[in-house]
């Protein structure tokens, strides 16, 4: 496995991280507190990840499906941006599940293209 193999498989682990934290984070979309706070702040890290992981290589990180995905998890992040210091911050809950389906697709198509 040679050097561009292996970013490609941190990238696409990555992305699935960023999913399951998503997947944590929108279950608690309703409620309130400090571990909604915490599953935010975990996504949040899994996103940062998932970006340095791209910055090693910039012919991944121009890839249209890749800026899609990045585009799709930025709008899930602007859903929930302020709850870790507003523990009673509202989130639009029906735009969340959306959000994450569309995000979920995005990323398939990420992982098609990056292991075609």
């Amino acid at each position: 496995m040679d050097s561009r193999d292996k970013v490609v498989e941190m990238i696409i682990e990555q992305g699935q991280n960023v999913l399951a934290s998503m997947k944590d984070l929108k279950r608690s979309a309703h409620k309130k507190g400090r571990e909604r706070s915490k599953l935010y702040e975990r996504f949040v890290a899994n996103e940062h990840s998932f970006n340095v992981y791209l910055y090693i290589d910039a012919e991944n990180e121009q890839l249209t499906e890749v800026q899609h995905f990045q585009h799709k998890v930025e709008l899930f992040r602007e859903l929930f941006t302020g709850v870790q210091t507003d523990f009673d911050k509202e989130v639009d809950v029906k735009t969340v599940e959306p959000i994450y389906e569309e995000t979920n697709f995005a990323y398939k198509s990420l992982k098609n293209v990056l292991e075609g």
